[in-house]
């Protein structure tokens, strides 16, 4: 990356850059990051801090195929401690974690749980960790965590702009680039009526799309109803999907029986954290041919289903889907100052366990959000 490139990556971070300076001017000798998370541009401005005050950063991706290579590139050339590539096999992937956890830290930044579960299971104790994903809550439950986890997913700014809205805002037009498709009067079913499954939806459906959502809530079933979207059993619903949707974070989503039910050239693709929403390893053991970046045909049953990105974030496809980076902006700072807060001890009060994120600092980045935003 050049200084121009790396000049409009922060200008279009502003909130993080500024409260960056912030931490950049303080010192943070001695103390070392280890991140589990999405390696993409803003990761620069959440790094380049850290390192500017001192502290040792290691990271390896959350995800097996959403690292965009040229920042990972990047990071390292700054002194980040870095492995991680677009494309990692499975093996590849938890070699990565496991050399993640290997060393102690004093701040840990995940997303998914899994460097939290490891870094316990290794017997270390960070000063706290941050959590950003409804399936990375979802394995902490019931575990016994011997440090303070903030939970920054469930916090307003999260939950009600980045999941609400954001990810749908994001995925289509990855949905288009990977395959040259349009959403005009295609049938779309929507696994999981949350936040993001919402956000995806309601997106498709003012793209012209014919929307079906899915959901073991029937309180969420009549949520997607009053907003104009049918409801159907799982079963029948994929029997006349043209594209199916998994916004989960729950493994296993979309198994065999469902996929045996797709018509002829259905598409499958996921939104959720897990890449394993979709049973991928049993679609491997049926004929496949790579079409073109990110898109697969497989054979069922003499109908061909095609899969998007592995089966991993569509809109993280390698950086297909980062169309707008400023919409993820005031979620790194939320990363950059709980990072901070941690290693400067002002959580060490808190018992261990899952906390909620420090309300005084998603108010910090809410109200420079909304100062970026008025003339």
């Amino acid at each position: 990356m050049d200084t121009a490139e790396l000049e409009w990556i922060a200008w279009t971070n502003p909130i993080t850059t500024a409260f960056g300076a912030e931490v950049a001017a303080s010192d943070l000798s001695g103390r070392t990051v280890a991140c589990h998370q999405h390696i993409t541009p803003h990761c620069i401005c959440i790094v380049g801090p850290l390192l500017q005050a001192g502290a040792r950063v290691r990271i390896a991706p959350c995800n097996p195929d959403s690292t965009d290579d040229r920042t990972a590139t990047h990071l390292a050339s700054m002194g980040v401690e870095i492995r991680g590539h677009a494309g990692m096999s499975a093996v590849e992937h938890a070699d990565a974690l496991a050399w993640l956890a290997n060393e102690p830290a004093d701040a840990l930044c995940d997303m998914g749980g899994e460097l939290i579960v490891t870094t316990a299971a290794a017997g270390h104790r960070p000063a706290g960790a941050l959590e950003a994903t409804t399936t990375g809550l979802h394995r902490l439950a019931g575990l016994d965590i011997p440090f303070p986890v903030l939970d920054w997913n469930g916090i307003a700014l999260k939950d009600l702009i980045h999941n609400r809205h954001h990810v749908g805002a994001e995925t289509w037009p990855a949905f288009t680039a990977i395959t040259g498709l349009s959403l005009y009067g295609r049938e779309i079913v929507v696994v999981g009526f949350g936040p993001v499954g919402q956000g995806v939806a309601l997106r498709a459906r003012d793209l012209g799309a014919n929307v079906t959502v899915v959901d073991l809530d029937p309180v969420r079933l009549i949520q997607a109803q009053h907003h104009g979207c049918r409801v159907a059993d799982f079963d029948d619903a994929v029997r006349r999907a043209s594209v199916v949707v998994t916004a989960t974070g729950f493994d296993g989503v979309v198994g065999a029986a469902q996929i045996e039910r797709l018509p002829d050239g259905a598409i499958l693709m996921n939104v959720g954290h897990s890449h394993r929403e979709i049973d991928v390893d049993w679609l491997n053991q049926h004929p496949h041919t790579d079409l073109r970046r990110h898109l697969e045909r497989y054979e069922v049953n003499g109908r061909r289903v095609h899969l998007l990105n592995r089966g991993s974030l569509v809109n993280l496809a390698a950086g297909l889907g980062t169309g707008a980076p400023q919409l993820f902006d005031p979620f790194a700072a939320i990363m950059l100052l709980g990072l901070d807060a941690i290693l400067k001890g002002r959580i060490a009060d808190l018992p261990a366990g899952v906390q909620r994120y420090p309300a005084q600092l998603e108010t910090r980045v809410a109200r420079a959000l909304v100062d970026s935003t008025c003339d």
